[in-house]
């Protein structure tokens, strides 16, 4: 019921379905507009308000989606990162293994010694301020500041945390160090290890040496620390991975200006494994000694030699000339006497036993002999005349005669004497063929000399070794675009012309002839063992070859290289204690105005215990240069 039926047209309406316009509102509308224009608020389109909610929900999920990126995936990247301030994970380097002669004598030892060690992070972050920080500490180590620079540019903080500037301090340096710890917070001084070579110059091709890591070997070893250093030659690179041991790791807390707090844990780190090599390091010595001698009598500076035992391989001794000492790349040695060594010019570092290709000479002519007999090319009993050279007639101009002289007339030969009296024209004969006799050819030549063991690599536990060359009509054709000819062959047959052999293979072929047959793998490594010596692996002798020359015909040549000694070109061998089977070679080479001086041979006759390969450089005949070498080893090793 109405209150005031009389007032229901006047009542005030409380909602509106529609806008509120200006006329309704300001009382001074004094006429009709646009009403479109002038309305107060529009109501939002559901399309809009869809498309702003959409883009806020899309938004979200991308927030919570990379929020649980960074915790789940990336999560120990960036746990690492913040820590990075407050905890530093240092390598700490292991101990590398030793190496051994064949009796456990110490051909390397580790050494203390003190490092200085950059850490990057705790330098200035002001450019000025670091700048200055980096040359005072170039000036402090005596560092080339070049040098340094490049190493921060180039050096990855995600791998290390700390850069080597110098090792092998001397006392006095490290106790200026020391006193002035407070103005260089950036620097640490660290207990390390050193290689120290007791023989020095006299195993250093053996043994090689350490150094650190070039760019490129941080690439080819990833997993290398940049303060560790790594073999670079010889039997340090040769057997990196097991002498190289495993690294532990140090967790050390430091505050805001990278001063150390405390020492939070450590992971201990593993020894390299010990290597026993097969090195007599008494024989070792006396054949560096004995060769050195001679070089210096003869001023000469190249030769290399090499004992082996022929009955397992085990090289017992290897010198190469010019040598170095290991030493000096341990040690803080000036950059001027490292390149001295580096850019000498007879290559110190080069090691001429297994990567030096040369000439034989005529101490090929015991492998010619045997693979003749083998072919049947001759007996023991065939003879052929000597009168001092062979002569050939070009068969396109009967005008041109092609002769190859003998050192001398020899007569009538056979093959003993043939070899004790180093022979020419008997090998031309064998080789090329002559006066009614077949000859191997090139073909068979190469075969036999691959048999033993020359033109390919001998497969010895070390690094750089090469393969010589054994040339045939092929190799000439694609090398020099010429055709092959009798001559060839015959240059080949006495150990001449393009032919090239390493002292180590020379060794190793005359070992297969000493030994009944057999040619093994050379190896200068015997064994691995622990810190207590005990056996972890053991290298048995592998044979590559055998009787692929019958026990009767080496029995032949073995004869013809003991009379070399007894009545032949190694005569001077004859007055020992102890029975010598040898050959000696002289090598012509292109641009040296002497040959060079050969001699391999093995002893004793009936037992063979040792094969010795010697050869000199630019040195002359090997009957009167490497000849007196050879009785100076072999009397020292047989008394």
């Amino acid at each position: 019921m109405d209150f005031w039926p009389g007032f229901k047209n006047y009542k005030v309406q409380r909602s509106f379905k529609e806008s509120i316009e200006p006329e309704e509102v300001l009382l001074d509308a004094q006429k009709s507009v646009d009403l479109l224009d002038q309305r107060f608020e529009i109501p939002i389109k559901k399309r809009v308000f869809l498309s702003f909610f959409g883009a806020i929900l899309i938004t979200i999920i991308i927030l919570i989606f990379q929020t649980g990126y960074f915790q789940i995936t990336k999560n120990e990247n960036y746990l690492v990162l913040a820590k990075r301030n407050s905890l530093r994970i240092y390598p700490v380097l292991a101990p590398r293994g030793l190496i051994y002669d064949k009796n456990l004598k110490p051909l390397v030892n580790n050494l203390p010694s003190f490092d200085v060690l950059l850490t990057p992070q705790d330098l200035p972050k002001n450019k000025i301020e670091r700048d200055n920080a980096i040359e005072q500490i170039c000036f402090l180590l005596d560092l080339e500041l070049k040098k340094v620079n490049e190493e921060l540019i180039n050096f990855d903080f995600e791998k290390n945390q700390r850069i080597l500037l110098a090792s092998s301090l001397a006392p006095e340096k490290i106790l200026e160090l020391e006193s002035r710890k407070d103005n260089f917070p950036y620097l640490t001084i660290e207990k390390s290890i050193i290689r120290q070579y007791p023989l020095s110059e006299a195993a250093s091709h053996i043994l090689g040496y350490t150094g650190r890591l070039t760019q490129k070997e941080v690439e080819l070893f990833p997993d290398y620390f940049l303060i560790e250093r790594i073999g670079k030659n010889g039997l340090e690179a040769s057997y990196e991975e097991i002498l190289r041991g495993q690294a532990g790791e140090k967790q050390v807390e430091v505050d805001s200006l990278g001063e150390r707090i405390k020492e939070l844990g450590i992971k201990e780190e593993l020894a390299g494994q010990n290597i026993v090599t097969t090195i007599d390091s008494d024989l070792q010595e006396k054949i560096f000694q004995a060769i050195s001698q001679k070089l210096k009598d003869l001023h000469l500076t190249k030769a290399a030699a090499v004992a082996l035992d022929p009955n397992n391989g085990h090289i017992l001794a290897m010198t190469s000339f010019p040598s170095f000492d290991s030493n000096v790349f341990e040690q803080n040695t000036l950059p001027e006497e490292l390149d001295k060594i580096l850019k000498d010019s007879d290559k110190p570092l080069f090691n001429r036993v297994v990567s030096g290709q040369y000439p034989s000479g005529s101490t090929i002519k015991p492998l010619l002999g045997a693979a003749a007999l083998e072919e049947k090319i001759v007996t023991p009993s065939t003879t052929i005349f000597d009168s001092g050279n062979i002569s050939i007639i070009n068969q396109y101009n009967p005008n041109v005669i092609y002769n190859f002289p003998d050192w001398k007339a020899h007569g009538v030969v056979n093959i003993y004497s043939a070899i004790a009296q180093s022979c020419n024209v008997y090998f031309y004969t064998i080789g090329g063929g002559y006066g009614g006799i077949e000859g191997l050819g090139v073909e068979r030549i190469k075969k036999y000399l691959e048999l033993f063991g020359l033109g390919v690599k001998s497969g010895i536990d070390f690094i750089s070794e090469e393969a010589g060359l054994i040339p045939d009509p092929e190799w000439k054709e694609k090398t020099k675009n010429e055709a092959w000819f009798i001559g060839d062959t015959y240059h080949v047959s006495i150990g001449q012309g393009d032919l090239l052999v390493t002292p180590l293979q020379m060794a190793n072929a005359i070992a297969s002839i000493a030994n009944g047959g057999k040619l093994f793998v050379p190896r200068l490594v015997d064994k691995i063992v622990d810190s207590d010596k005990n056996n972890i692996k053991v290298f048995e002798p592998q044979i590559l070859k055998e009787n692929f020359i019958s026990v009767q015909n080496l029995a032949v040549i073995r004869k013809g290289m003991r009379e070399a000694v007894t009545s032949g070109s190694a005569r001077f061998l004859d007055d020992l204690s102890v029975k010598v089977a040898g050959k000696t070679g002289t090598a012509q080479v292109a641009g040296q105005e002497r040959e060079n001086a050969w001699f391999v041979g093995f002893a004793p006759y009936d037992n063979p215990k040792i094969v010795l390969a010697i050869m000199l450089e630019d040195a002359g005949e090997g009957s009167s240069v490497a000849v007196p070498i050879a009785k100076e080893i072999f009397n020292w090793y047989f008394k």
